[in-house]
């Protein structure tokens, strides 16, 4: 599946994704007599109707490919709706540090012998389209381009079964870094949570229809300029080995995001620096998902 929270008619809603149509679910629930489900995506992880849904889309694609009509309010083109956030307001969003060995080598630093983890505030998370706003002052707003997943139910002392059980899908997410604050504070939550500095999307696709999520090309462009190219091959702790070592500790719960990390090829480690100006446009691919693609905005 392909899932999204899209806004149409000033209203957001979730949608599933299918050849290039958004289907309302909600909408659509009741015009096919499944459900009925939410118009929330975090509605419908929390009342635990995933499966539900999952059943709404085969019923979506079987009733499209037999040729029968979904009334206006069912459905829109993609390029007819706005694409929101797929998870606007998570509980949490926790991200990893130092995990890909790219990225590890061109700090010069050692690998780590466990996930090192830090989080963002939620109140950073954007959506595709959205502008990064450079905050006043500031001069060295970096991108890493991250491959993250969006967790579907709690999980607390998950074993490998229940955190892949755990994971509803993965997505793109831009950890957008303050270097300056973050190099002079020591430590990351500040320089990592200003706001808009959390570009997610531009949808969740779930692993049935991502295929293997550890072999994935995953890039990173400004102006169409690649800076980051790696695949989620060179990943030291994998998503499942991640849900394991955070719910030993830390109750995940729908809706949060994990982001797993940035390969090599950021901004402050290039020679020249390269940092984020007004007018850019940063676009984080990966293979199976997508694109998100964000403008670059100093703050008024």
């Amino acid at each position: 599946m392909k899932i999204l929270t899209y806004r149409r008619n000033h209203e957001e809603r979730a949608g599933l994704l299918i050849k290039g149509n958004v289907y309302d679910v909600a909408a659509c629930s009741m015009f096919l007599e499944i459900g009925p489900l939410p118009s929330d995506l975090m509605d419908i992880l929390t009342s635990a109707k995933l499966d539900l849904l999952r059943e709404l889309e085969e019923a979506i694609r079987e009733k499209g490919e037999s040729g029968i009509d979904f009334p206006l309010h069912c459905w829109a083109s993609l390029g007819e709706v706005r694409i929101c956030p797929p998870v606007r307001k998570p509980s949490k969003i926790i991200c990893l540090g130092r995990n890909y060995r790219d990225h590890i080598e061109e700090q010069g630093a050692k690998i780590p012998d466990a996930p090192l983890l830090f989080a963002k505030a939620p109140t950073a998370v954007i959506g595709h389209g959205d502008a990064i706003l450079i905050p006043k002052g500031s001069t060295k707003v970096d991108f890493e381009g991250e491959f993250a997943f969006v967790v579907s139910k709690p999980v607390r002392n998950a074993d490998s079964s229940s955190a892949r059980d755990s994971i509803l899908g993965y997505c793109c997410l831009n950890d957008v870094t303050e270097r300056e604050i973050q190099f002079k504070e020591k430590q990351w939550f500040r320089s990592k949570s200003i706001d808009t500095f959390c570009p997610l999307g531009p949808w969740i696709v779930t692993e049935d229809d991502l295929g293997d999520p550890l072999s994935l090309a995953i890039t990173t462009k400004v102006n169409s300029i690649t800076m980051q190219a790696s695949s989620t091959a060179n990943l030291i702790f994998k998503p499942v080995d991640i849900v394991v070592f955070i719910s030993r500790h830390i109750t995940l719960l729908p809706g949060d995001i994990v982001s797993t990390g940035t390969p090599g090829g950021v901004g402050v480690f290039r020679d020249p620096q390269v940092f984020l100006e007004d007018g850019d446009i940063v676009e984080i691919s990966i293979e199976g998902i997508g694109t998100l693609s964000n403008p670059v905005v100093a703050e008024a």
